[in-house]
């Protein structure tokens, strides 16, 4: 009765008119708020892990080395600690690193950098499949971490050529790509210009993934054996 007193005095063209008023009002609001929130969830983090063409650069050098305890166990109890206690871009390749959970297979000219050498022996350890493709005149360079690698019985294998193994990228469970020209030193973290690229765009990590296995099979050891034998 009450609902149609109501229509009864305003007229039911009035009414319609209202009601007509309240619905665009009613769905204006919920398409602005539905918009607001896929823009938020689109450029949250998380939807960019998710997203499977997510890219992202990263830019050297820091301005100090991370501090090393903060990069693997989360936090520092030193309390004259000189080194770095926020995000770096060294921080931030090895989170990405980490990321891991079945392979990681690394090819660099050279590694000295104890930090990034370290999260590859971790990965190791952690049952993740390491493998390390190199240059062979680095191998015995100064802080060259490949000997540490051998020991802790992570594969690796090298060019035997006069021109230089210069590939500088990492593929991780052959779904995220690592690449720039960022080669895995010290001097490159904190003194080059350097960049590194971080893609899941299959198409571009696929590429990278037949380029190192083809090299991979270039450089095994057994195949060069056989050939210096014949």
């Amino acid at each position: 009765m009450a609902d149609t007193s109501l229509i009864s005095s305003f007229g039911f063209s009035r009414f319609l008119r209202i009601s007509w008023i309240v619905g665009v009002i009613a769905h204006t609001t919920y398409v602005f708020i539905k918009s607001v929130c896929e823009q938020s969830v689109e450029s949250s983090p998380l939807q960019k892990r998710l997203n499977p063409t997510a890219s992202t650069v990263l830019f050297f050098p820091d301005k100090h080395l991370a501090c090393r305890q903060l990069l693997f166990e989360g936090r520092c109890n030193r309390r004259n600690c000189q080194f770095l206690h926020e995000e770096t871009s060294l921080s931030k390749l090895i989170r990405v690193l980490l990321g891991a959970k079945e392979s990681l297979d690394v090819c660099v000219f050279t590694i000295n950098c104890r930090e990034l050498a370290d999260a590859v022996v971790l990965l190791h350890k952690n049952g993740v499949v390491v493998r390390v493709l190199t240059d062979d005149e680095q191998m015995g360079t100064t802080g060259s971490q490949i000997e540490k690698f051998r020991r802790e019985g992570i594969q690796v294998r090298h060019d035997l050529s006069s021109f230089f193994m210069h590939h500088k990228f990492a593929v991780i469970d052959r779904k995220q790509l690592l690449n720039g020209s960022f080669n895995w030193t010290r001097q490159a973290v904190t003194g080059n210009r350097e960049n590194v690229m971080i893609t899941s765009d299959q198409d571009i990590v696929k590429a990278f993934s037949e380029e190192f296995e083809a090299l991979w099979e270039k450089y095994d050891p057994c195949k060069r054996t056989q050939l210096k034998a014949s």
